[in-house]
């Protein structure tokens, strides 16, 4: 058993490497599908002046308070 082993050993390191680097992508593909969904674009309705300007004016706001680029994600009436 020792000696297949020891003649196999490069070929088992190769596998579970591989199994490695297979488990760690798929986690880092399912967690970039979470957050894609998480900003899905929510359509606008850019007829409604006061929606728009109501945007308008929070991104501003936010864009003042953060000094950080701002992206509007979703809009829902409160």
């Amino acid at each position: 058993m020792l000696e297949a082993l020891n003649k196999y050993s490069g070929i088992i390191a190769i596998l579970v490497y591989s199994m490695i680097l297979f488990v760690i992508m798929k986690i880092k593909r399912n967690k970039a599908e979470e957050e894609e969904k998480e900003h899905a674009a929510v359509s606008l309705d850019l007829n409604d002046e006061d929606a728009t300007v109501a945007c308008l004016v929070a991104a501003i706001e936010c864009r003042n308070e953060t000094h950080k680029n701002v992206r509007i994600v979703s809009v829902r009436e409160v």
